[in-house]
């Protein structure tokens, strides 16, 4: 009765921590849920108020555009433009979404045909792989290893229709440089390979240059989601681009104007207040989610953790202790500490060893986990 490509999805393995959670909560325990990467902080006003005007409007209230107004792809071209010197053509090479993720999931359906193999980061964000088996295609892992700083060794293997790349890089937060974005693009031109570039976290950095775009050296070979989740708190309100490469671009709202109705024409409109909205926003987040990761990375390693200290994103890798698994330490957290981590084989298998801690608590209540943590008995 059931598909047979839900069948053959792999095990949740964020469900026994989700029923832990739920069992916590039940007890009364004081939770710190370090374990999504949701931001406690709140969108601007500014934007708030752009809303609240747009939803008053009669003419938001109608079934908007699939690829988005006019006015919205105008502010993400100024955004690209701002940012990373990129240009884009507003009507040809930028289509709205309803959130990064959505768009990310259907370029699958866009470009994948049975049989297709996909490069896919190894940890990375888990609906790469997901939405390239749904469609049919053979997922390649791209191994990001401790090693090599969590960046690929070398390209994947060949032949491929996709390949994928997340810098800031969610779980890690690694990053990559300009020149590997160049050598990336001239390997895909020369083998006919696609590149989806996920830069959700373009604005989350603490240490070295702002994060580039793969646009800047590879346009003709690729394309891009960004999202206003993160860079401006907006998680639940959905909405987000896709841009690059025309023909892509365009498969991917082909996809969509048979699967959806586009981002409700407020939003958008408070979408545009927040994209040409004071630049200083984006540095007063960064400096807050820097202060956390130096209470959480420097009070773990004072315990003898062995924790990475992200250039970017909000995350924190954190090994486990020797002779665990990344799910038997999170448990033990949670159990023992009411801690929530991310085990990170929950982005592949890649991730064993490790937990993922999301900046998303304020700087007393990572504290606070600090002690807890100081408390286990290991």
């Amino acid at each position: 009765m059931i598909a047979k490509r839900i069948q053959d999805l792999p095990p949740y393995l964020f469900a026994r921590i989700d029923k832990l959670k739920a069992e916590a909560r039940a007890r009364g325990a004081d939770l710190i849920d370090l374990g999504i990467g949701d931001p406690d902080l709140p969108t601007p006003p500014h934007v708030v108020e752009a809303l609240a005007q747009a939803a008053r409007k009669p003419e938001h209230h109608r079934y908007p555009s699939y690829e988005g107004m006019r006015a919205y792809r105008e502010a993400c071209a100024r955004f690209m433009k701002r940012r990373f010197s990129v240009e884009l053509d507003p009507e040809r090479e930028i289509v709205a979404l309803i959130g990064s993720k959505e768009g990310i999931a259907h370029l699958a359906w866009a470009l994948v045909d049975p049989g297709d193999r996909v490069a896919c980061p190894d940890p990375g964000y888990p609906v790469y792989a997901t939405t390239a088996r749904f469609a049919g295609g053979e997922v390649v892992p791209i191994p990001l290893t401790r090693e090599h700083g969590f960046r690929p060794a070398g390209p994947p293997p060949l032949p491929l229709k996709l390949a994928w790349l997340c810098f800031p890089n969610n779980p890690t937060g690694a990053t990559v440089s300009r020149d590997f974005y160049a050598s990336t693009a001239e390997w895909a031109r020369e083998h006919g390979v696609v590149i989806g570039s996920d830069l959700a976290y373009s604005e989350i950095y603490f240490d070295g240059p702002p994060p580039p775009s793969f646009l800047e050296v590879g346009k003709d070979v690729g394309i891009e989601f960004h999202s206003l989740s993160k860079t401006f708190n907006m998680t639940g309100w959905r909405v987000g681009w896709a841009c690059g490469r025309a023909d892509v671009v365009a498969a991917l709202g082909k996809v969509k104007t048979n699967v959806d109705s586009g981002v409700f024409e407020a939003v958008q409109a408070a979408a545009i207040a927040a994209l040409d909205g004071d630049p200083a926003f984006a540095e007063g987040m960064r400096r807050i989610y820097r202060e956390r990761r130096d209470v959480l990375v420097d009070g773990l390693a004072k315990l003898g953790f062995d924790v990475i200290r992200p250039a970017a994103s909000f995350y924190v890798l954190c090994g486990v202790p020797a002779g665990m698994t990344s799910l038997d330490f999170a448990t033990r957290l949670l159990e023992e500490t009411a801690i929530v981590a991310a085990p990170a084989t929950g982005f592949g298998p890649g991730g064993e060893g490790f937990v993922r801690f999301a900046l998303t608590q304020s700087k007393e209540r990572i504290a606070e986990a600090v002690e807890r943590m100081s408390k286990l008995k290991i």
